[in-house]
């Protein structure tokens, strides 16, 4: 979040939480869509811990392009964060980006109408 400056607040990330509404036809596939997206921060952990970029940068770019067809445009921007990082090879930066994408995760709200 911004301040009216333009500057970043302190301890807040772009991930605020926010309701997503979706078609009720797209209930069960959303549902497993996000299920996979937490099981996918914990290979990209693994993977950071044995050096595998490749496939962090993968995944990074998988994500960037499911996620706005699922309705979660802040996953496919993180996606290319994911994707950027691991082709640098930033350890520090994948790790951010793995605790937001969690923090992300456990706050987003999914409606179906």
């Amino acid at each position: 979040m911004t301040s009216g400056t333009g500057q970043r607040q302190p301890g807040r990330d772009s991930l605020q939480p926010r309701v997503v509404w979706l078609h009720k036809d797209l209930e069960q596939l959303v549902i497993r869509f996000l299920r996979r997206k937490e099981g996918d921060v914990q290979r990209m952990r693994a993977a950071l811990l044995d050096e595998d970029f490749d496939s962090i940068e993968r995944a990074g770019h998988d994500l960037k392009g499911a996620g706005e067809g699922f309705g979660f445009p802040e996953l496919s921007v993180l996606g290319a964060k994911l994707e950027l990082a691991a082709r640098s090879r930033d350890k520090k930066l994948l790790e951010a980006h793995f605790a937001t994408m969690e923090r992300y995760l456990k706050r987003i709200q999914v409606r179906f109408n």
